[in-house]
């Protein structure tokens, strides 16, 4: 079978798979860029492979007629050419349309993609309400409430709704957790610090309330108590570059430079573009002075 006989399947097989590319591409988009340049990159080539092999006209065959006698021969001759112009334009169409979609979606992409967050959390806020209403004692609904007056540092609102949290349930976790730290960002550290023990006792695994327990002493300046507190979150597996960041200052303040080194070093191991911290390392080892100041000047 020659090249010639083998370009019609060719056409029809890339067609199909330009076509199953730019629909999963329509499907998958909104998961993010990744799928959205790969399977349009996959529509592109694909179809741009159909139009590669698609039929073309050889002007060596347009005279032939002139060459033989038979009517026959050039009928069949013009509605062969007539066949392959056909099947050209309709792949010149579908190449055309489908980097059209690929264009327009990418511009969806972009005018949405920035308020999708945004849209998520008021949904969200609005569709605990609309829980409440009918069922007062949702204590997820009750949270989410107080979580959202608290990102919008509502703090008595956001009270409100974690009190009612623990009025139906004095143990819940984030209850406890959630109003020691809405008493820890107002200040108040004693009642912070009473809830969040409360809640370390029932739930000895909730670093983020021992953690929290270590922020309160760190802001009273008790430094020896604090890092009591940050070494449990961290004997219990807690990597998190805050508190990474947070062992290392008290280490520091404490003029435990071996320490605060290893710390300061393992909180750019979860967090690279922290600058402060590169630039302290640099004042602590200063034959490294340059290398840190190279590295924060790149995240400057």
């Amino acid at each position: 079978m020659n090249s010639e006989d083998q370009n019609p399947r060719l056409v029809k097989r890339y067609t199909r798979l330009a076509i199953v590319s730019a629909f999963l591409l329509a499907l998958l988009w909104p998961l993010g860029g990744f799928f959205f340049w790969i399977f349009a990159g996959a529509a592109f080539s694909f179809g741009f492979l159909a139009f590669y092999y698609s039929p073309r006209t050889n002007r060596a065959n347009t005279n032939f007629s002139y060459d033989r006698s038979s009517q026959q021969q050039r009928s069949a001759g013009s509605q062969d050419i007539n066949t392959q112009k056909k099947v050209k334009i309709s792949v010149a169409i579908i190449f055309i349309v489908s980097i059209a979609i690929l264009f327009i979606l990418l511009i969806i992409g972009l005018v949405t993609g920035g308020e999708s967050t945004q849209a998520t959390e008021e949904i969200s806020f609005d569709e605990s309400r609309g829980v409440l209403t009918d069922d007062p004692d949702n204590l997820d609904a009750l949270t989410n409430l107080g979580n959202s007056f608290y990102a919008n540092r509502e703090y008595d609102s956001a009270l409100v709704y974690y009190n009612r949290v623990l009025k139906i349930d004095p143990k819940n976790s984030s209850g406890l957790y959630n109003k020691g730290l809405v008493y820890y960002v107002m200040e108040d550290y004693k009642k912070s610090m009473e809830l969040l023990r409360q809640c370390i006792s029932l739930y000895p695994d909730n670093t983020d309330a021992i953690m929290v327990m270590g922020d309160n002493n760190v802001a009273q300046e008790n430094f020896n108590e604090a890092i009591t507190w940050y070494k449990q979150a961290y004997d219990k597996g807690e990597r998190k570059s805050g508190l990474l960041n947070m062992m290392a200052y008290v280490y520091d303040t404490q003029n435990q430079r071996a320490l605060a080194i290893r710390f300061y070093k393992e909180t750019l191991e979860q967090d690279s573009s922290l600058v402060r911290v590169y630039d302290r390392l640099a004042e602590l080892e200063p034959g490294m002075a340059e290398w840190y100041t190279k590295k924060a000047d790149a995240w400057r």
